[in-house]
This record gives structure tokens, C-alpha cells and sequence, in this order.
């Protein structure tokens, strides 16, 4: 709200660098103080209250400084002996860290030394047992092999000597069925199978009895 006041102000036009620093510093104007002058509410109530908080801050600012300034300095205070403490604690700290390290490691060492040492043995150990039955299974395995060989072998010519009479059974099997089939076509049914005779090698059966008498099978 505009103020209505004819009385002439010549302070202000004078002042311009004051009023300023009314305006930046204090918050205040020319124009709140002419309205509160002229018994505006709003100014007056404003500045009222500007004046209380200043009345307070009068009454309490040597007490509130005191304290303040007490409160700050016990905070540097405080904090530059807290960090003087982390400072060394945090040296202190790394040296016992590294100390204990250095233990844990040197016993870590050791006792890795040890299950090494441990677990070598018992691994050369186990290789050893592992050879001696290796080489004993291979020597027990060669023998047997060489046994069976043996029997096969024995079995073999043994077989092979037995069938010599039914290979050559076959053979005259064949022959005969050949010649056979060429006296029907020739003969007809005048065609008679005494005619055409067959040799019989001696069976199986006969050759195992001739076996079991000779050499006990």
C-alpha cells in the first residue's frame, strides 16, 4: 500500500547509498517505515516483531555468544583430540595388524609344511602298496595267461587232430552228393543209391571213446 503522507521527505533522496544498506542488511525500507509512521497494521505489526527478535537477541547475544564460542571451541577441541587418537590408533593399528599377519601367516606356513609333509608320505605310501600289487596282480595274471595259452594251445591241436575226420567227412559229403545228383540224371528211375556207395569216417562219438582211452579225457 502506497503511503498518502504530504509531509516532505528530504532525508531519502540524500541517502541513497544508506538506504541501501536498510534494504541489504536490515531488510527494511523507507516506504515500511513511513507506513508504520502512519499507522499502518501491517508495517507496525512487522516491525514490531522485528524489534522484539531484536530486543531478544540484544538481551541474549552476550550469554549465546559466551556459549556459542565455548561450544566451538570445545568442538575443535574435541575433534583435534579425537583425530590426534584415530592418527595414532589407526599407526598403532597397521603395526599390530601386520604383526598379527605375520604370525598368522608363519604358523599358516607351518602348518601347510606339515600336511604336505604328511600327505607326501602318505601318497608314497599309497604308490608303493599300489606298485607291490600291481607288480603282484601282473606276475599272478602273467602266469595264468601263459597256463591258459598253454591249455588253449594244447586244446587247439587237440581239436583241430579230432576233426580231421569230420572235415573230411564233408568233403566227401559233397563229392558224393555231386556224383549222386549225376547218376539220377543219367539213370533215371532205373537209378540205384547201392550203386553208388559212400565212404563213413569214423564219428564223433567213436574218436571221443578212442580219446578217453588214450589219453585219459
Amino acid at each position: 500500500m502506497k503511503s498518502s503522507m504530504k509531509l516532505k521527505n528530504l532525508v531519502t533522496s540524500k541517502s541513497r547509498h544508506l538506504e541501501r544498506q536498510l534494504k541489504t542488511k536490515f531488510n527494511a525500507s523507507t516506504n515500511l517505515v513511513v507506513r508504520a509512521l502512519t499507522g499502518d497494521k501491517t508495517a507496525l505489526k512487522l516491525i514490531g516483531q522485528m524489534g522484539n527478535d531484536g530486543a531478544k537477541i540484544s538481551e541474549f547475544a552476550p550469554q549465546v555468544r559466551e556459549q556459542m564460542l565455548a561450544a566451538i571451541k570445545g568442538t575443535e577441541d574435541l575433534n583435534i583430540v579425537l583425530s590426534d587418537i584415530y592418527k595414532q590408533a589407526g599407526v598403532s593399528g597397521e603395526k599390530i595388524e601386520r604383526a598379527v599377519q605375520s604370525a598368522i601367516l608363519a604358523d599358516t606356513h607351518l602348518a601347510n609344511i606339515l600336511e604336505e609333509m604328511k600327505l607326501d608320505f602318505a601318497s608314497s605310501q599309497d604308490k608303493e602298496v599300489l606298485r607291490h600289487q600291481q607288480a603282484t596282480n601282473h606276475i599272478k595274471l602273467k602266469s595264468w595267461v601263459e597256463k591258459h595259452m598253454m591249455q588253449v594251445d594244447g586244446e587247439y591241436k587237440m581239436l583241430q587232430t579230432e576233426l580231421q575226420t569230420d572235415i573230411r567227412q564233408q568233403t566227401i559229403d559233397l563229392q558224393h552228393d555231386k556224383e549222386i545228383g549225376k547218376y539220377y540224371l543219367e539213370m533215371g528211375d532205373n537209378a540205384r543209391d547201392d550203386f553208388k556207395p559212400k565212404k563213413q569216417y569214423v564219428g564223433r562219438s567213436i574218436v571221443q571213446k578212442i580219446k578217453d582211452a588214450l589219453i585219459g579225457f
